[in-house]
Protein backbone atom coordinates (compact mmCIF):
# COMPACT_ATOMS: atom_id res chain seq x y z
CA UNK A 1 0.00 0.00 0.00
CA UNK A 2 1.24 3.47 -0.87
CA UNK A 3 0.90 5.82 2.08
CA UNK A 4 1.65 9.51 2.48
CA UNK A 5 1.40 11.95 5.37
CA UNK A 6 -0.73 15.07 5.49
CA UNK A 7 2.39 17.23 5.54
CA UNK A 8 3.52 15.67 2.27
CA UNK A 9 0.24 16.12 0.43
CA UNK A 10 -2.49 18.19 2.03
CA UNK A 11 -0.14 20.97 3.11
CA UNK A 12 1.33 21.19 -0.38
CA UNK A 13 -2.14 21.47 -1.88
CA UNK A 14 -2.90 24.41 0.41
CA UNK A 15 0.44 26.01 -0.41
CA UNK A 16 -0.15 25.70 -4.14
CA UNK A 17 -3.56 27.35 -3.90
CA UNK A 18 -2.23 30.21 -1.79
CA UNK A 19 0.44 30.95 -4.38
CA UNK A 20 -1.77 30.69 -7.45
CA UNK A 21 -2.74 34.33 -7.79
CA UNK A 22 0.90 35.37 -7.69
CA UNK A 23 1.86 32.68 -10.18
CA UNK A 24 -0.59 33.97 -12.76
CA UNK A 25 1.57 37.05 -13.11
CA UNK A 26 4.81 35.10 -13.48
CA UNK A 27 6.05 34.05 -16.90
CA UNK A 28 7.85 30.75 -17.24
CA UNK A 29 11.45 30.55 -16.16
CA UNK A 30 13.78 32.95 -17.99
CA UNK A 31 10.87 34.29 -20.03
CA UNK A 32 10.44 31.00 -21.92
CA UNK A 33 7.45 31.29 -24.25
CA UNK A 34 7.99 28.56 -26.84
CA UNK A 35 5.84 25.47 -26.40
CA UNK A 36 8.33 23.46 -28.46
CA UNK A 37 10.90 23.94 -25.66
CA UNK A 38 8.56 22.40 -23.09
CA UNK A 39 8.92 18.78 -22.00
CA UNK A 40 6.26 17.10 -19.89
CA UNK A 41 6.88 13.64 -18.48
CA UNK A 42 6.21 11.16 -15.72
CA UNK A 43 9.41 11.00 -13.74
CA UNK A 44 10.75 8.73 -11.04
CA UNK A 45 12.98 10.48 -8.54
CA UNK A 46 16.66 9.62 -8.59
CA UNK A 47 17.91 12.56 -6.54
CA UNK A 48 17.12 16.17 -5.62
CA UNK A 49 19.99 18.10 -4.06
CA UNK A 50 20.23 21.68 -2.89
CA UNK A 51 22.98 23.87 -4.38
CA UNK A 52 24.21 27.45 -4.22
CA UNK A 53 23.86 29.16 -7.61
CA UNK A 54 26.41 31.71 -8.73
CA UNK A 55 25.13 35.27 -8.48
CA UNK A 56 26.34 38.30 -10.36
CA UNK A 57 27.37 41.32 -8.34
CA UNK A 58 24.37 43.03 -6.80
CA UNK A 59 22.01 40.13 -7.53
CA UNK A 60 19.77 38.94 -4.69
CA UNK A 61 18.57 35.34 -4.51
CA UNK A 62 14.97 34.94 -3.41
CA UNK A 63 14.56 31.22 -4.12
CA UNK A 64 16.25 28.07 -2.90
CA UNK A 65 18.02 26.23 -5.72
CA UNK A 66 18.04 22.49 -6.37
CA UNK A 67 19.57 20.13 -8.92
CA UNK A 68 17.25 17.26 -9.75
CA UNK A 69 17.75 14.02 -11.64
CA UNK A 70 14.77 11.91 -12.68
CA UNK A 71 14.21 8.76 -14.67
CA UNK A 72 11.93 9.44 -17.64
CA UNK A 73 9.16 6.86 -17.19
CA UNK A 74 6.69 8.22 -19.76
CA UNK A 75 6.82 11.13 -22.17
CA UNK A 76 3.61 13.16 -22.26
CA UNK A 77 4.53 16.22 -24.34
CA UNK A 78 7.66 17.28 -26.21
CA UNK A 79 10.70 15.36 -27.36
CA UNK A 80 13.52 13.97 -25.24
CA UNK A 81 15.79 11.08 -26.21
CA UNK A 82 17.51 10.01 -22.98
CA UNK A 83 16.30 7.73 -20.21
CA UNK A 84 16.96 10.26 -17.47
CA UNK A 85 16.94 14.04 -17.24
CA UNK A 86 18.79 16.60 -15.14
CA UNK A 87 17.19 19.95 -14.41
CA UNK A 88 17.39 22.88 -12.01
CA UNK A 89 14.45 23.82 -9.79
CA UNK A 90 13.93 27.05 -7.87
CA UNK A 91 11.45 27.31 -5.03
CA UNK A 92 10.65 30.29 -2.84
CA UNK A 93 9.28 28.04 -0.07
CA UNK A 94 12.30 25.76 0.21
CA UNK A 95 12.41 22.11 -0.82
CA UNK A 96 10.26 21.60 -3.95
CA UNK A 97 6.93 19.94 -3.20
CA UNK A 98 7.34 17.48 -6.07
CA UNK A 99 10.41 15.96 -4.41
CA UNK A 100 8.22 14.55 -1.61
CA UNK A 101 6.82 11.93 -3.97
CA UNK A 102 8.41 8.99 -5.78
CA UNK A 103 6.63 9.49 -9.10
CA UNK A 104 5.44 12.82 -10.46
CA UNK A 105 4.17 14.46 -13.62
CA UNK A 106 6.77 17.18 -14.24
CA UNK A 107 6.98 20.22 -16.50
CA UNK A 108 10.42 21.47 -17.60
CA UNK A 109 11.55 24.02 -20.17
CA UNK A 110 14.81 24.23 -22.11
CA UNK A 111 16.80 27.46 -22.06
CA UNK A 112 20.12 27.61 -23.91
CA UNK A 113 20.50 23.84 -23.76
CA UNK A 114 19.70 23.53 -20.05
CA UNK A 115 16.49 22.26 -18.46
CA UNK A 116 14.60 24.17 -15.77
CA UNK A 117 11.53 23.14 -13.82
CA UNK A 118 8.41 25.18 -14.50
CA UNK A 119 8.08 26.70 -11.07
CA UNK A 120 5.62 24.90 -8.75
CA UNK A 121 4.09 22.79 -11.53
CA UNK A 122 3.66 19.07 -10.83
CA UNK A 123 1.20 16.30 -9.97
CA UNK A 124 2.02 13.30 -7.80
CA UNK A 125 1.01 10.25 -9.84
CA UNK A 126 0.39 6.55 -9.29
CA UNK A 127 0.15 3.49 -11.55
CA UNK A 128 -3.33 2.18 -12.29
CA UNK A 129 -4.30 -1.44 -12.85
CA UNK A 130 -4.66 -0.73 -16.56
CA UNK A 131 -1.03 0.40 -16.72
CA UNK A 132 -1.64 4.14 -16.91
CA UNK A 133 -0.44 6.95 -14.65
CA UNK A 134 -2.97 9.09 -12.82
CA UNK A 135 -3.25 11.56 -9.95
CA UNK A 136 -5.80 11.52 -7.14
CA UNK A 137 -8.54 14.03 -6.55
CA UNK A 138 -9.96 16.97 -8.43
CA UNK A 139 -7.97 17.58 -11.68
CA UNK A 140 -8.17 21.31 -10.87
CA UNK A 141 -7.00 20.97 -7.26
CA UNK A 142 -4.03 23.27 -8.03
CA UNK A 143 -5.75 25.24 -10.79
CA UNK A 144 -9.17 26.27 -9.54
CA UNK A 145 -8.95 29.66 -11.23
CA UNK A 146 -8.65 27.93 -14.62
CA UNK A 147 -11.43 25.40 -14.10
CA UNK A 148 -13.01 24.06 -17.29
CA UNK A 149 -15.01 20.96 -18.18
CA UNK A 150 -12.65 18.07 -17.32
CA UNK A 151 -14.16 15.64 -14.82
CA UNK A 152 -12.47 13.10 -12.58
CA UNK A 153 -13.08 9.41 -13.20
CA UNK A 154 -13.03 6.34 -10.99
CA UNK A 155 -9.56 4.84 -10.66
CA UNK A 156 -8.12 1.50 -9.53
CA UNK A 157 -4.43 1.53 -8.67
CA UNK A 158 -1.97 -1.35 -8.61
CA UNK A 159 -1.43 -0.49 -4.95
CA UNK A 160 -4.12 1.26 -2.94
CA UNK A 161 -3.22 4.93 -2.50
CA UNK A 162 -3.98 6.63 0.80
CA UNK A 163 -3.01 9.69 2.82
CA UNK A 164 -2.69 10.17 6.56
CA UNK A 165 -5.36 12.57 7.87
CA UNK A 166 -4.94 11.89 11.59
CA UNK A 167 -3.71 15.44 12.26
CA UNK A 168 -6.61 17.13 10.42
CA UNK A 169 -9.95 18.28 11.74
CA UNK A 170 -13.25 17.53 10.03
CA UNK A 171 -13.32 20.74 8.00
CA UNK A 172 -9.74 20.29 6.79
CA UNK A 173 -10.48 16.74 5.67
CA UNK A 174 -13.55 17.92 3.75
CA UNK A 175 -11.48 20.64 2.09
CA UNK A 176 -8.38 18.64 1.17
CA UNK A 177 -9.83 15.15 0.70
CA UNK A 178 -13.43 15.73 -0.37
CA UNK A 179 -15.97 13.22 -1.55
CA UNK A 180 -16.39 11.71 -4.09
CA UNK A 181 -12.64 11.75 -4.80
CA UNK A 182 -11.72 10.16 -1.47
CA UNK A 183 -13.24 8.00 1.21
CA UNK A 184 -12.11 8.33 4.83
CA UNK A 185 -11.45 5.28 6.98
CA UNK A 186 -9.29 4.74 10.07
CA UNK A 187 -7.66 8.19 9.84
CA UNK A 188 -6.70 7.74 6.21
CA UNK A 189 -8.05 9.23 2.98
CA UNK A 190 -8.28 6.56 0.29
CA UNK A 191 -8.21 7.67 -3.33
CA UNK A 192 -11.26 6.76 -5.41
CA UNK A 193 -11.21 9.22 -8.30
CA UNK A 194 -8.78 11.33 -10.27
CA UNK A 195 -7.43 11.98 -13.75
CA UNK A 196 -4.85 10.54 -16.12
CA UNK A 197 -1.66 12.37 -17.02
CA UNK A 198 -2.74 13.37 -20.54
CA UNK A 199 -5.75 15.13 -19.04
CA UNK A 200 -3.67 16.72 -16.30
CA UNK A 201 -1.33 18.13 -18.94
CA UNK A 202 -4.37 19.63 -20.66
CA UNK A 203 -5.36 21.31 -17.38
CA UNK A 204 -1.96 22.98 -17.16
CA UNK A 205 -1.87 23.77 -20.88
CA UNK A 206 -5.18 25.62 -20.71
CA UNK A 207 -4.34 27.21 -17.37
CA UNK A 208 -1.04 28.26 -15.83
CA UNK A 209 1.11 27.40 -18.88
CA UNK A 210 -1.11 29.56 -21.03
CA UNK A 211 -0.93 32.33 -18.44
CA UNK A 212 2.87 32.10 -18.59
CA UNK A 213 2.81 32.52 -22.35
CA UNK A 214 3.94 29.02 -23.29
CA UNK A 215 0.67 28.24 -25.05
CA UNK A 216 -1.70 30.63 -26.77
Amino acid sequence: MLTYTTSDYGYMRLLMKSLLLALLCIKSVFGQKQSDSLFVFVGQKIKVDKFEPKLVEGQIRFDEAFKAKYKVVQQVYGTYRKNSIDFDAYDHMGTPAFSKFDNVLLFVSNHNGKWYHEKYQYFDVYKTKEGKWASCGDPYKFDGYHRKSLKAVKLEFTERVSFDVSSLNVEQIKKWYPEPYFTIKDSRAYCLMGAYVDELFQVKKEGILKARGIFE
